[in-house]
């Protein structure tokens, strides 16, 4: 938020996090169709049209984004299971799931994702075990899975060169 503070206890806008995963990626350059609330001057437009193009991102309905919206904690999870399927990532399974108490509010569209992410470790739910689905993702959490993920990457490719070898 400042050349010297992180805001960890802000919220992430659905326009941060794809503009995060654009840059992770190199920043390659789409031609693809943004959503009709998506200005194509935006600071974050080519990062949506990549997302979009490459299906990590489908939107809220009636071609609209709401990139200033704060991205919940089941549309986090979702996009970036999403984002690790288009890179390839198999992710391992490290435990069981055991599923949240709040289980029944996760919508439908981001169940497979939080199970994937909790068996392999990338997530690990709140204060009482819950999930807390349509709660707000915070910047320290975004942090925190996207390098649990990452770790999850360094080991499955380390995994991958072992078995070469």
């Amino acid at each position: 938020t400042a050349a010297d503070l992180f805001g960890p206890d802000m919220s992430t806008t659905r326009a941060m996090i794809v503009t995060v995963l654009h840059r992770l990626a190199g920043e390659p350059d789409i031609d693809g169709e943004a959503f009709d609330d998506v200005n194509p001057d935006a600071w974050y437009a080519k990062a949506v049209a990549w997302a979009r193009a490459n299906a990590i991102v489908f939107g809220i309905g009636e071609n609209l984004y709401a990139p200033d919206r704060p991205i919940t904690r089941e549309e986090l999870t979702a996009i970036l299971k999403r984002r690790a399927d288009y890179a390839g990532v198999e992710l391992p399974v490290i435990r069981e799931y055991t599923g949240f108490p709040d289980e029944t509010k996760i919508a439908d569209y981001a169940k497979d994702a939080v199970e994937a992410f909790f068996k392999a470790g990338v997530i690990n739910g709140k204060d009482n075990g819950l999930f807390d689905p349509t709660g707000p993702a915070t910047r320290a959490e975004f942090s925190a899975m996207l390098r649990r993920l990452n770790t999850v990457d360094v080991l499955l490719a380390w995994q991958a060169w072992q078995a070469a070898s």
